[in-house]
């Protein structure tokens, strides 16, 4: 039997890309594992894990959705935490993959936060000789350093690789804590203030920042189709439309019925000011295009967590 390996599978993006893969290919298929089953950092945990997947069976897939990141300023704050956890997983997982499973193609899932700051559509292009954000420099870094990994590997030892660069991605099973990426903190806070009949909501800045957004489903089709069907080292996988905070608070509030006021705090911290892919390369290659609107990606997010919040009673 041909298996599938996801690790990071029990993150939001690897949870949903390891359930579309049983839908899809079965679900005995696939071999998903997050921090709780072995932990990446260490070496011989690592090696010890792919050993036994391998044993018995043909590996045809190694996804890697594994990292350690939050969102908002903890970048800023653990710079060295996020380095050597992220640095320490990649090597890891990608000598297992050489070692254990080296028929396999390997696809890795990378951020949109390893391109320069400025307001244009990031081609894959300038994934090379720019510099990202300062304040994510370290975490963005090691996905630089994924890629030319991924390079190194295919360049010695014949290996196939390819990889996603995503936006900010949301959806049903998302995390809506304060803390989380900003639509999802957006989404909690709004339909939390509804469920408790608060009077405002917070939204950090000032609502003129743009971000571009892409829904869970879509993003899992894409990168299977990344995958199944890239010739390229590298793809950028998103809607490219960039939105503002205000007008993304303007569709949540509308979804979560919410009739309190908006404050905006321009003293809380932001990032940059606009972030948006250029998607025309995957729409060549692979003719993929993103099914969801955000109206609809946002609607069925927040009916999804009020629902979860009802059930929790």
């Amino acid at each position: 039997m041909k298996r599938i390996v996801v690790a990071g599978a029990t993150g939001f993006i690897g949870r949903a890309l390891a359930d579309e893969l049983g839908r899809r290919h079965g679900a005995d298929r696939v071999l998903g594992f997050g921090s709780s089953t072995v932990d990446l950092v260490d070496a011989e945990a690592t090696f010890e894990w792919f050993r036994k997947a391998a044993a018995g069976a043909e590996v045809e897939r190694v996804y890697h959705l594994a990292a350690l990141y939050r969102a908002g300023d903890w970048p800023v704050h653990h710079p060295a935490t996020q380095f050597h956890a992220n640095m320490s997983m990649n090597v890891n997982v990608l000598e297992a993959w050489r070692r254990f499973m080296p028929d396999a193609r390997f696809t890795s899932v990378v951020s949109y936060c390893m391109y320069p700051s400025h307001e244009e559509p990031h081609p894959e292009s300038e994934l090379w000789g720019t510099e990202p954000e300062d304040y994510l420099f370290a975490y963005a870094f090691t996905k630089k350093a994924l890629l030319v990994a991924q390079r190194a590997y295919r360049q010695e030892h014949g290996l196939d690789c390819t990889s996603a660069v995503l936006p900010t991605v949301f959806g049903p099973g998302d995390r809506f804590a304060e803390d989380s990426h900003v639509m999802g903190a957006l989404v909690g806070k709004f339909v939390r203030a509804t469920r408790d009949g608060a009077d405002s909501v917070e939204v950090w800045g000032d609502g003129r920042q743009e971000r571009e957004f892409a829904f869970i489903d879509d993003v899992v089709d894409g990168i299977i189709a990344v995958s199944e069907r890239s010739k390229q080292p590298v793809l950028n996988l998103g809607c490219g439309r960039a939105h503002s905070i205000a007008a993304i608070v303007e569709e949540i509030r509308k979804a979560s019925g919410f009739q309190g006021r908006v404050r905006y705090n321009e003293q809380r911290f932001v990032g940059v000011k606009r972030r948006l892919l250029d998607v025309s390369k995957i729409r060549r290659e692979l003719g993929w295009n993103a099914a969801t609107s955000l109206e609809e990606g946002i609607r069925r997010t927040v009916h999804w967590y009020a629902d979860s919040l009802e059930r929790e009673g």
